[in-house]
């Protein structure tokens, strides 16, 4: 019997090394893919519990408004509730720091679900703080000036 050259044993010492991390690799992928699954599954639950909030809370800013209407109709507008200074008060808060690294879908999704909350976004009918009202009009415009 011949011996095994020590470069042909020092490489399959580096290749039996190679697949042990690779198996340990797969294992620890394989909890990160379950632990993924229990990620999403958890934000569908919460985006879906949100979703019912928001459809709860409409329907009471929609009662509220026609509360407001019947008062300012029986001339008692001191009883009139503000849905907007209630929003906005509610919302006031602390809110989770973003990590240093997202994704470009996760920095998206972060960005419309905080338009939800800040002023002037989806949820709220005023404007936000410091928006232009009526729109940005120039100084000087041509547009529908006769010439002469």
């Amino acid at each position: 019997m011949t011996p095994i050259p020590d470069n042909k044993r020092r490489a399959a010492a580096a290749q039996s090394e190679a697949c042990v991390d690779i198996a340990a690799l797969a294992d620890e992928i394989r909890a990160n893919a379950a632990s993924l699954d229990e990620r999403w599954r958890m934000a569908q639950w919460l985006i879906e519990q949100l979703r019912q909030q928001l459809f709860d809370a409409d329907a009471l800013r929609r009662a509220v408004a026609t509360a407001n209407s019947q008062f300012d109709a029986a001339g008692v507008a001191d009883l009139k509730v503000n849905p907007t200074a209630i929003r906005r008060a509610a919302i006031a808060g602390r809110r989770a720091a973003a990590p240093a690294r997202l994704g470009a879908a996760a920095i998206q999704a972060d960005r419309l679900l905080l338009s939800l909350l800040s002023p002037g976004g989806a949820l709220d009918p005023r404007p936000a703080l410091g928006a232009p009202v009526g729109g940005i009009t120039g100084r000087f415009s041509l547009r529908g000036r006769g010439r002469g």
